[in-house]
């Protein structure tokens, strides 16, 4: 990883006293005990009903929302790393995002007290959020000076309590990467860089500078907005941010075809600006960050989960890319080796052959029939079997590209990656090219 990839908000986790780690591991022993004895039981079930996957993917979500914000968020992140756990476990992970309880605010709430802020409230006095993450909620609100606003608090007690349930969860996997069965298998380094990324959505301060930024970036593409923020109401504890009327999860059939179309090309635009022009990418564009709106305008919001590629990172993945539609396997191969960690007998000349085949294999599929998640898959698939790790650096783009891709084939099957990444490719390696060499 980078320098400047992700940084961590905080990282306190030599000052936790010890009998504040012993008290919440005993906690956590509780949730995972109860949560053994209910796996035995869905098991049980699961077997005789013919139904067991299906019954262990729902068990495994719901002992983590269990075990709170960290190990949520946490699994949030694991969800994407399908080069380190099976892909049937990343698919049961990611639907954390749906499973989160939102925060009522009631009046008096000492997050806005003394800022001048006005919540929405029901009747019974209660604000709720318009928005809720495992991190923090988004609440509807009225400026001093009268301007409608959105208002992103972060959940009572979350930044200690992510400290310490960080800290255990990499004390535990120290401990397990120590059995014969992990040998060679990164999960210390996978575990440091999930909690960087967690410590650093708590940042808002950081996230403010990182949504004016995208807002800058993507004035340069028709189509695509991201809200403005407030930096004269917003401070470490509170984002304030333009409020945008409308937004809420809508299916493929409230929108024209035309609508639809135009909402995935303009979003496809910005992601490949991102990725391949200004290196500054966001990682978590599932559908609560990420809304269409019915004229086929995208709004982009949440920029917690935000990686800065360095140069040489960004010009990598764009080639990594270019080789990638041309069918140049071993340039892909060559690329990616460059940037993975190998594991105790790692078959480099194995790898090679297998991801060039990939790489020729999909290069003549049509846009219609090209599936990013499972070229993906296959991908690390291939490198978890020669005993090869992706880098960070490789991985975080290419997340944005898989968390986007289900979205993209629902409104828009017929749209090709490919051809829209074009002129950005062209434009980043070429620009490359100008650049004097070091």
């Amino acid at each position: 990883m980078t320098a400047n990839s992700v940084r961590p908000h905080a990282n306190p986790a030599a000052t936790v006293p010890r009998r504040v780690l012993m008290g919440r591991a005993a906690v956590l022993l509780g949730h995972l005990l109860r949560g053994g004895a209910a796996l035995v039981s869905h098991t049980t079930v699961g077997v005789l009903r013919g139904d067991l996957d299906t019954r262990r993917d729902r068990w495994l979500v719901d002992l983590v929302t269990r075990l709170g914000p960290a190990f949520i968020k946490a699994a949030q992140l694991l969800a994407t790393r399908v080069d380190v756990l099976p892909p049937r476990v990343c698919a049961a992970l990611g639907r954390l995002h749906d499973c989160v309880q939102p925060v009522p605010l009631m009046a008096g709430a000492d997050e806005l007290r003394g800022t001048g802020l006005v919540l929405d409230r029901g009747a019974d006095g209660v604000a709720r959020p318009v928005a809720a993450g495992s991190i923090a909620c988004v609440y509807r609100a009225t400026a001093p000076d009268g301007r409608r606003i959105a208002v992103k608090v972060r959940r009572p007690g979350v930044a200690r309590q992510l400290t310490v349930d960080l800290e255990l969860l990499r004390r535990s996997t120290c401990l397990l990467a120590r059995l014969p069965r992990m040998r060679g298998i990164p999960a210390v380094a996978v575990v440091d860089q999930m909690a960087q990324a967690v410590h650093g959505q708590l940042d808002f301060l950081r996230e403010a500078r990182f949504l004016e930024k995208f807002r800058e970036n993507m004035a340069q593409e028709s189509g695509i907005r991201v809200p403005a923020v407030h930096r004269d109401l917003s401070d470490d504890g509170l984002l304030v941010m333009e409020f945008v009327e409308g937004l809420r999860r809508r299916a493929p059939h409230e929108f024209p075809e035309m609508a639809r179309e135009q909402a995935v090309l303009a979003t496809l635009r910005g992601i490949y600006r991102m990725l391949f022009i200004d290196g500054l990418v966001h990682c978590d564009l599932h559908p609560g960050n990420l809304y269409f709106l019915p004229d086929g305008e995208v709004v982009l919001v949440d920029a917690g989960f935000t990686v800065r590629l360095d140069e040489r990172t960004r010009a990598a993945f764009a080639w990594f890319f270019l080789q990638m539609s041309v069918g140049g396997g071993e340039a892909c191969a060559e690329i990616v080796l460059s940037t993975a960690t190998a594991g105790p007998d790692a078959d480099t000349d194995g790898f090679r052959r297998e991801l060039a085949t990939l790489v020729r294999g999909n290069s003549g599929v049509s846009a219609a029939d090209f599936d990013l998640v499972t070229f993906a898959g296959s991908l690390f698939d291939i490198q978890r079997r020669h005993n090869l790790y992706a880098a960070p650096e490789f991985v975080f783009p290419l997340l944005s590209l898989l968390v986007l891709e289900g979205t993209v084939r629902a409104f828009a099957p017929q749209v090709d990656f490919q051809k829209v990444a074009g002129p950005y490719l062209v434009e980043a390696l070429l620009g490359d090219a100008s650049q004097p060499a070091d």
